[in-house]
């Protein structure tokens, strides 16, 4: 039986009202805490000033591992600019230190829960979670974006997809044009 690279979470129609609602977006980013190596717990606010990308992944999940691998490269080129993903592995036996050296990342990879996944990524509890989900939080922590794993955003041009992003959100924000002083009349 081959693996399959979702989680899946059942609750009972009734409970969810028989209707799936959208993500907010934008909106506020949830500060999700997270264990990296070592039993070191992070959140994700400290990264609070920086463009994020927050990825929940199953280790085993090959679009995940392509995910991540677009990322790094992303990352090794936009991190001294102010770019910060952040791998979360939501698989119960994930095993993060291989994924971590397989997938030859330098950015923080830590363990998470689906519960945090689906509340993070304001999905219905009974969505199926097609991996990886990716969000974007913007430098003044607002998500400003997010693609579940069946998306086009995905695939061969992901990496590209990516860089666009991030370039976008690194641009400086234009301030409101300054209004000229009222001239005085005589």
């Amino acid at each position: 039986m081959r693996r399959r690279d979702f989680c899946i979470r059942l609750v009972p129609a009734a409970a969810a009202g028989g209707v799936l609602e959208a993500a907010n977006i934008p909106r506020t980013a949830m500060d999700v805490t997270f264990t990296l190596s070592g039993n070191r717990q992070m959140k994700l606010s400290e990264y609070k000033g920086k463009v994020i990308a927050v990825e929940f992944i199953l280790t085993y999940c090959q679009h995940c591992q392509r995910a991540s691998r677009a990322a790094e490269a992303v990352y090794r080129e936009y991190g001294p600019k102010g770019f910060q993903p952040v791998a979360l592995a939501i698989d119960p036996n994930g095993n993060v230190a291989n994924y971590v050296r397989e997938q030859n990342l330098t950015f923080p990879v830590g363990i998470s829960s689906q519960e945090a996944c689906v509340q993070f990524m304001q999905h219905p509890m009974m969505l199926r979670l097609l991996m990886p989900q990716l969000a974007f939080v913007d430098r003044a922590f607002q998500v400003v974006a997010q693609h579940a794993g069946d998306s086009p955003f995905f695939g061969e041009t992901e990496e590209k997809n990516m860089r666009e992003m991030v370039e976008k959100l690194l641009k400086p924000v234009s301030a409101a044009p300054k209004k000229a002083p009222p001239r005085k009349t005589t």
